[in-house]
């Protein structure tokens, strides 16, 4: 469809003294509105990420639990009395639900029970969530509560290549 042309040119159908564009009043208006919703949105999503890091830690801590049952199924109990304010137990209960003896007759059945490649680093931090071993089970520490433990990563960084058990390597327990 062509528009009508007057006198050899284009007309365009605006009312009479009307430009084209915005006014820097209109500008300045949307980016204040823009910048309101961004602000309430980006709070809104913060509370959002808080509660998601706190699902994932009680998920790695219902993990880590479910591998303690597993072993105690196949194995023995650990009971290992915890060490207040010592983030040893946590590694040994952790490398030895991680250990699978490569001798296949020795090996316990079902081995490992927790992927090996979990590399976690140990922190008392009460900015972080953390799991901490209670000599039963291991519990959630949340932030601002303290105490030490395994150190929740929540960018995945703790998983890296397995880890290289020693040759005389002892499990905990029996």
């Amino acid at each position: 469809m062509t528009l009508p042309l007057h006198r050899g040119k284009r007309t365009t159908f605006l009312p009479a003294g009307s430009e084209r564009g915005f006014s820097m009043s209109e500008m300045v208006m949307v980016i204040c509105i823009l910048s309101v919703l961004a602000g309430i949105t980006v709070q809104s999503f913060s509370q959002f990420l808080g509660g998601s890091k706190d699902a994932l830690a009680e998920s790695r801590q219902e993990t880590l639990n479910q591998a303690l049952a597993r072993f105690a199924q196949q194995n023995y109990e650990l009971l290992f009395n915890a060490s207040s304010g010592s983030i040893s137990d946590e590694m040994v209960i952790l490398r030895t639900l991680q250990y699978r003896d490569p001798n296949s007759k020795r090996a316990q059945p079902g081995s490992p029970y927790v992927d090996p490649r979990y590399n976690p680093v140990t922190s008392s931090d009460i900015s972080v969530h953390r799991l901490r071993w209670s000599g039963k089970m291991f519990e959630l520490l949340k932030p601002g509560q303290s105490g030490t433990g395994i150190l929740m990563n929540f960018e995945g960084t703790d998983f890296t290549t397995a880890f290289d058990f020693p040759p005389n390597f002892q499990t905990a327990g029996r």
